[in-house]
C-alpha cells in the first residue's frame, strides 16, 4: 500500500516550487529539452506547476471524491447512513498551523489558486432514506427469498396489574381534566363574541354533562334529537340533566380554541380543532404498540359545505366526508393519525416530493416506532418501491397491495396468462439486490402484492366455492396474503366501532363533527384497552362490558360527576322537559328508596360529601355494604342513605375504600 504523507512531507519534497530535480541533470542528457538560447522551456514549467497544483488539490479532496478514507473533513457527514460517525483527527497542531500558512501562500499565487470544498456548519442533512429512480430499478425472474423475521416479541402490557379500570378512567387519559377546563373557557369566550343575550358562563362540570348527553344520543340515534325532551320519547338521563334551550346554546358556542389567537398567516385548515386532536393523539402515542400494524384511510362523516376537505371514498360505508389516515393494530386500536388537507403541514415537503402523498404519510405514521419490532401492512394507495426500501432501512417489515406501474413494470405474468394456470396460481419476481419481492396471485381475480420480507413463504390451503363444479375446492394461498388479510382488517374494525354508536349530529358545522369524532375514537380506544385488560386479568366474558354498555356507563358517569361539580345557580334554571304525568298506582310516602349506589368515581373523590337529614316519616335502609340498619341521614352528593351512630359510622366507610 502506498505510504501516506502529510503536508510538511509534501512541502519538503517540492520545496518552494522553483527548484526541480530536472536541474541536476547534465546538459548532455537534456539536449533535446533545451532551446537554442539555453533557456528552459516555459511549457515544461507550466506542466510542473500544474502537477504541483493537482497534488495539493488531492490533499484537500473531500471524502466522497477520494480513494483514501483518511482525508475526512471535520464538518463532512458520512454518506453511508444517518448514524453520526466520530470525527477523525489526522494532523497535529503544528501541522494545522503549517497548513494554514501553506494555504495562504497558495492563495497569493495566481497559478496555484484553489477553493477547498466543505459543507457549511449551519446545514444539517435530513434523514438519509434510500431512494431509487424508476429507471434504475432492475428485476430478475427469481423467486424472492424470504428473510427470517428478527422482530422482537412484545410483552403485552395492561393498564392495571390487578383489575380493570372504570370507563371514565380510560376516557380521561385521552381527554384529561385540563381539556374540559379549556372547553369551558373557550366556549364562554366564543359566546361573548357572538353576543348571546342572557348567556350564563358554563363550567367544566357542565361541559362533562354536555358531552355525556351527546354520548347517550349516539347510543339511541333518534332521527331528531329534540325528541329526547318530548313526552313520548323522553329519556330521563338527558331531559333531567339539561334543558333543551341550554343544550342548543352550548352546542352553538362549543369551542376548544380562542379565535383571537389564530395567526393572520395561518395555513392550517384544522387549527380550530387541533387542541382536542392533539390531546387524543398524545395518549395514542403512549400506548404499547403491537407487532402487526395496519395503515389505512378513514373518513369523518360530514355532509355540509367544505369544498377543500370534502372527499368521496367509495370503499367506505358512508363515502362522503373528511379524510384521515390512521395507524392501528389488527384489532383496531389507533396509535397515530394524520388529518388530510390540501396543504399537508404535518408532512416533510422534501419527503413528500420524493415519495408522494401515500409514502410520506406512512413514513410520518411510523416515525415513533422502534426498529425490528413491527410488521406493517397497507393497501395500494401507499405502496411504492422506495417506500418498501425506506421501511426496510428503518427496521420495519412491510407488505401490501401495490400498482405495477409504480414498480417500473417488473417482468411478471399478465392477468390473462395467470388465469390460464387456474385458481391458486401465483408468480413472483425479485429485485436484483434481493430486497424487494413482488407476487401476483389469482383467486377470483388477480391481486398484486409487494414486500420487503416475504412473498410466497409457507403457502396454505383454503376452501373456495367453484361455480362450475358446484362444490368447494382447495386453493393454494401465499403466506403474504394470509398475513395481509389478518392485519389490514384492523382499519375496518376501527371504522365499524366508531360508526355503530357514532354521536348523531344534524349540523352544518364541520368542527362539531370532527370534535365529537375524536370523542368517539377515544371511546373505542378506551373500550379496546378495557377488553385487553379484561382478558389479561381473566375477567369472565359474562362480566365484560360490550361497547354499548361501556359507552352508556361512561355517559352516565360523566353526567353524574359533572352535576356534582356544577355550582348552584343564583337564578332558577330554564324549564326542563315536563316529566310524565302518569303516576304509579302504589306510591309509598313513608320512606324513600335509593335508586342505586353512586359511581365509584363520585363515591371516592372525597369532595363535598356532606350529611343531611330527610323529612320522611320512616327511615330508609342504609346502603353501606353489610349494614342492615335504617337511617334518616343522606349524602348530599351521592344521594344515598347512610347511618351514623356511636358504634357504627357507615357514612365514613361508604366514602373510603
Amino acid at each position: 500500500m502506498a505510504k501516506k504523507h502529510c503536508y510538511r512531507d509534501i512541502m519538503d519534497m517540492i520545496g518552494d516550487g522553483m527548484d526541480s530535480e530536472l536541474s541536476g541533470l547534465s546538459d548532455d542528457d537534456d539536449d533535446d529539452d533545451i532551446d537554442e538560447d539555453g533557456v528552459f522551456p516555459r511549457s515544461e514549467l507550466d506542466k510542473i506547476l500544474k502537477e504541483i497544483e493537482e497534488a495539493e488539490l488531492s490533499v484537500f479532496k473531500p471524502i466522497e471524491e477520494s480513494d483514501d478514507d483518511l482525508f475526512i473533513e471535520a464538518n463532512e457527514p458520512s454518506s453511508t447512513n444517518s448514524v453520526s460517525q466520530p470525527s477523525t483527527t489526522l494532523f497535529s497542531e503544528e501541522d494545522k498551523s503549517f497548513n494554514d500558512e501553506f494555504t495562504q501562500q497558495f492563495k497569493r499565487s495566481p497559478a496555484l489558486q484553489f477553493t477547498p470544498r466543505c459543507i457549511p456548519n449551519d446545514q444539517t442533512p435530513t434523514v438519509n432514506l434510500p431512494f431509487v429512480q424508476n429507471t434504475d430499478i432492475q428485476w430478475t425472474n427469481k423467486p424472492f427469498m424470504s428473510k427470517p423475521l428478527n422482530v422482537q416479541a412484545l410483552v403485552p402490557e395492561i393498564s392495571t396489574t390487578h383489575q380493570t379500570l372504570s370507563p371514565i378512567e380510560y376516557f380521561m387519559n385521552y381527554f384529561p381534566e385540563v381539556e374540559f377546563e379549556n372547553m369551558a373557557k373557550y366556549t364562554n369566550l366564543n359566546a361573548k363574541e357572538k353576543c348571546i343575550e342572557n348567556y350564563v358562563d358554563t363550567t367544566p362540570g357542565e361541559i362533562k354533562v354536555f358531552v355525556g348527553i351527546h354520548l347517550i344520543i349516539g347510543c339511541f340515534k333518534n332521527p331528531c334529537f329534540h325528541l329526547y325532551w318530548k313526552d313520548n320519547f323522553r329519556i330521563n338521563g338527558i331531559a333531567d340533566n339539561m334543558s333543551l334551550d341550554r343544550f342548543l346554546i352550548l352546542r352553538s358556542c362549543f369551542h376548544v380554541i380562542d379565535n383571537n389567537n389564530i395567526p393572520t398567516n395561518n395555513v392550517d385548515t384544522f387549527i380550530t380543532i387541533r387542541p382536542l386532536y392533539n390531546s387524543f393523539l398524545n395518549q395514542c402515542k403512549k400506548l404499547p404498540v403491537e407487532t402487526n400494524l395496519a395503515a389505512g384511510k378513514q373518513k369523518i362523516v360530514f355532509n355540509g359545505e367544505l369544498d377543500e376537505l370534502y372527499y368521496n371514498m367509495e370503499d367506505k360505508p358512508c363515502p362522503w366526508g373528511i379524510k384521515t389516515f390512521i395507524l392501528c393494530s389488527q384489532n383496531g386500536i389507533v396509535y397515530n393519525m394524520i388529518l388530510y388537507q390540501e396543504n399537508m403541514i404535518e408532512l416533510n415537503p422534501e419527503i413528500q416530493n420524493k415519495y408522494g402523498l401515500g409514502g410520506s404519510v406512512v413514513l410520518k405514521l411510523v416515525e415513533h416506532l422502534e426498529m425490528d419490532k413491527h410488521i406493517l401492512f397497507f393497501d395500494h394507495f401507499f405502496g411504492s418501491y422506495n417506500l418498501f426500501m425506506s421501511l426496510d432501512y428503518l427496521g420495519i417489515k412491510a407488505a401490501g397491495l401495490v400498482n405495477i406501474n409504480s414498480f417500473a413494470k417488473p417482468p411478471i405474468l399478465s392477468n390473462r396468462e395467470l388465469k390460464k394456470l387456474g385458481r391458486g396460481a401465483s408468480y413472483e419476481v425479485s429485485s436484483t439486490d434481493e430486497k424487494i419481492g413482488v407476487i401476483k396471485w389469482f383467486d377470483k381475480k388477480t391481486i398484486t402484492l409487494a414486500s420487503n420480507f416475504i412473498t410466497s413463504g409457507q403457502s396454505d390451503k383454503i376452501e373456495r366455492y367453484d361455480r362450475k363444479k358446484k362444490s368447494y375446492i382447495e386453493v393454494s394461498r401465499p403466506e403474504i396474503v394470509k398475513l395481509y388479510n389478518d392485519t389490514i382488517r384492523g382499519v375496518f374494525i376501527n371504522d365499524h366501532l366508531t360508526s355503530i354508536y357514532r354521536v348523531f349530529l344534524k349540523s352544518q358545522e364541520w368542527t362539531l363533527h370532527m370534535l365529537f369524532h375524536f370523542f368517539d375514537m377515544g371511546i373505542c380506544n378506551s373500550w379496546l384497552e378495557y377488553t385487553n385488560d379484561a382478558q389479561a386479568t381473566n375477567l369472565p366474558k359474562k362480566n365484560t362490558m360490550d361497547l354499548f354498555s361501556f359507552k352508556q356507563k361512561l355517559a352516565e358517569t360523566l353526567i353524574t360527576v359533572g352535576n356534582a361539580e356544577i355550582a348552584p345557580r343564583k337564578f332558577e334554571s330554564p324549564i326542563l322537559s315536563p316529566k310524565p304525568t302518569i303516576q304509579p298506582k302504589y306510591v309509598s310516602t313513608n320512606c324513600e328508596d335509593d335508586s342505586s349506589n353512586s359511581p365509584d368515581e363520585l363515591r371516592y373523590d372525597h369532595i363535598n360529601h356532606l350529611p343531611e337529614f330527610d323529612d320522611l316519616k320512616d327511615a330508609t335502609l342504609c346502603k353501606n355494604e353489610g349494614c342492615s340498619k335504617k337511617s334518616h341521614t343522606t349524602c348530599t352528593k351521592c344521594n344515598v342513605h347512610l347511618c351514623m351512630t356511636k358504634k357504627r359510622n357507615c357514612f365514613y366507610e361508604y366514602h373510603h375504600q
